[in-house]
């Protein structure tokens, strides 16, 4: 991911690039779609972490910062923001 531009920061939540994983009441994660891009993804990861989540885990040094892409690091920022949010996707 790069950081070296500016993105404006999002006004609401992205839409349609999450989604609660698994059929039925019991949704435990969310994850991205698999068709969501990296620029939606980071948006995401914006959001999220701008809201509430700690997200040093996937900064550099983190424990979940590995692997380094943005599918992985949304996959972990959103989930967190869903669990947080009581599950309200």
């Amino acid at each position: 991911m790069s950081h070296s531009q500016t993105r404006p920061s999002p006004v609401g939540p992205p839409k349609l690039t999450a989604r609660p994983a698994g059929p039925g009441p019991a949704k435990g994660w969310c994850v991205p779609k698999q068709q969501a891009t990296d620029a939606q993804l980071q948006s995401n990861i914006n959001y999220v972490c701008s809201h509430g989540v700690d997200c040093k885990p996937i900064q550099l040094g983190g424990a979940c910062y590995n692997p380094n892409n943005a599918r992985a690091h949304a996959t972990y920022a959103m989930n967190t923001f869903y669990q947080d949010k009581g599950r309200q996707p």
